[in-house]
């Protein structure tokens, strides 16, 4: 059964957009595969840990601030993980290479989830508070420049890659 799990673990790492991906968010996708259900997060990530072809980052605990009851810890971790943020470590395979393009895609992948979930605060926010109606403005605002500068930025490094192609094919045709 482990042979299949981590085969498993690496097709889905082979695919997936996001080169680091959470590795509860892997554990999750086997469990609904049928694949990882006798073991534990904890083990399965420990055996993932142990798997030369496997290399991990650390995550951010989206919980670490809150000092509210467990019940509340629960309830915010169920509910970033509905929005598709995952706290905790992040895998992917040793042997796949990420290159600046890939970065640049899953940054604005990001930046649009990460817009996306400030758009949903945003339209269930509670009634009547204006300290929290300003509040998500401001970080609405903020996230949405972030996104346009970054694809502004990634414009720019367009054009300036089009222009250097252009200048080598020209110098090409010269010599």
């Amino acid at each position: 059964m482990n042979n299949r799990m981590i085969d498993r673990a690496i097709e889905i790492l082979e695919i997936e957009p996001d080169f680091f991906i959470p590795v509860k968010k892997l554990w999750l996708k086997l469990r609904e595969a049928g694949l990882a259900q006798t073991i534990e997060l904890e083990d399965f990530h420990r055996m993932l840990l142990n798997d030369a072809r496997f290399e991990f980052t650390p995550g951010v605990d989206y919980t670490e601030k809150i000092q509210d009851t467990p019940e509340l810890t629960q309830a915010m971790e169920s509910e970033m993980e509905a929005l598709g943020f995952y706290s905790g470590p992040r895998v992917k395979l040793a042997s796949r290479e990420m290159t600046p393009e890939d970065a640049f895609a899953a940054m604005a992948r990001n930046l649009a989830q990460m817009n996306a979930a400030l758009q949903g605060a945003w339209e269930t926010r509670p009634e009547n508070n204006q300290d929290v109606e300003d509040q998500l403005l401001e970080i609405l605002a903020a996230g949405q420049r972030l996104e346009r500068e970054f694809q502004s930025l990634i414009e720019q490094q367009k054009e300036q890659l089009f222009q250097n192609l252009n200048q080598e094919a020209d110098q090409e045709n010269e010599g």
